[in-house]
């Protein structure tokens, strides 16, 4: 090996894109799922999270709200100062779950935008933020499995 090939290959991959890495807002992690199956599904994931669809074919997406890092900071401020770490670690961990499902190529997606906008509608009118979540997680758990 050369010696500058190491520094090469560091260089390298920490330029290749790191998805979640610059759009998954704190307090989520910053990691996003590996498994994608396809070019296009880490597109619709950024979408999921930011509501932007930078790169997605114009006539498939449709921009704006509600985008998961919103759903986050809403629930996270709707809940009582004592629960709002809980709250937002429950509520990034349903993000990935909902987001890499929703991503997922159409014969293969358990949770399409009907189900998700139905999911929001859900955390929206609960009468507290726990309840609303545990509705949605058991929800989405029903659809996806465990």
């Amino acid at each position: 090996m050369t010696p500058g090939l190491p520094a090469l290959l560091l260089f390298c991959l920490m330029a290749a894109p790191a998805w979640g890495q610059a759009y998954v807002n704190r307090p989520c992690p910053a990691n996003a799922p590996t498994a994608f199956v396809d070019d296009l599904q880490p597109l619709w994931y950024r979408r999921f999270w930011t509501g932007e669809c930078r790169d997605l074919p114009r006539l498939r997406c449709r921009g704006g709200r509600p985008y998961w890092n919103e759903v986050v900071a809403t629930l996270s401020a709707r809940a009582p100062v004592g629960q709002r770490r809980e709250i937002a670690a429950r509520a990034c961990a349903l993000g990935r779950r909902i987001g890499f499902e929703w991503t997922s190529p159409s014969a293969q997606r358990r949770i399409d935008t009907r189900e998700l906008q139905a999911l929001h509608l859900t955390l929206e009118k609960a009468p507290d933020v726990a309840t609303g979540l545990s509705a949605v997680e058991a929800r989405v758990r029903t659809r996806t499995g465990p």
